[in-house]
């Protein structure tokens, strides 16, 4: 049995089509980018600072989710971190390179008051837009705080 081809179209050119189409999922679309974006952020201080003693570190953490108690602290995949911030100062400043692009629901400056490995509260949280930003690939993303160290947010946050 002989086999017919197209008139003027070689099978192997067809075949090569064919592969092409089948193997593209997206169109002529460019591939998704999936590289790192950056926080960076500006804290201001008001009030009283804490006594050294309860003053064991003091951080920006985001988190991609919204915590239920201090337990949700262990979800350290889920929570990017700044470096130590400075004390006793009226404003600092931080950046976080390297981050995974996507949504952080509840992010703020977080004090550890014990040595306590659990012994996190916030102080100030990032309430713009809901307290919701979006890190995206290759993009900084800029939040302001605002600390009151004699008017702390509450914890754990009230759920929807």
């Amino acid at each position: 049995m002989k086999t017919r081809q197209m008139p003027g179209f070689p099978a192997p050119l067809l075949s090569l089509v064919i592969s092409i189409f089948l193997g593209c999922d997206q169109g002529f679309s460019p591939p998704e980018d999936h590289s790192p974006g950056a926080i960076s952020g500006i804290v201001s201080y008001t009030g009283v600072w804490p006594s050294p003693d309860s003053l064991h570190d003091l951080r920006f953490v985001g988190m991609r989710f919204v915590p239920t108690d201090t337990t949700d602290f262990l979800q350290l995949n889920r929570m990017v971190f700044s470096e130590r911030l400075a004390y006793n100062v009226s404003s600092d400043s931080f950046k976080i390179e390297d981050v995974a692009p996507g949504v952080f629901f509840y992010s703020g400056i977080a004090q550890q008051f014990s040595g306590d490995l659990l012994s996190w509260r916030p102080v100030g949280l990032y309430e713009t837009d809901n307290g919701i930003f979006v890190v995206k690939a290759g993009e900084t993303i800029s939040v302001e705080i605002f600390v009151d160290f004699q008017d702390l947010p509450r914890f754990p946050p009230e759920q929807p």
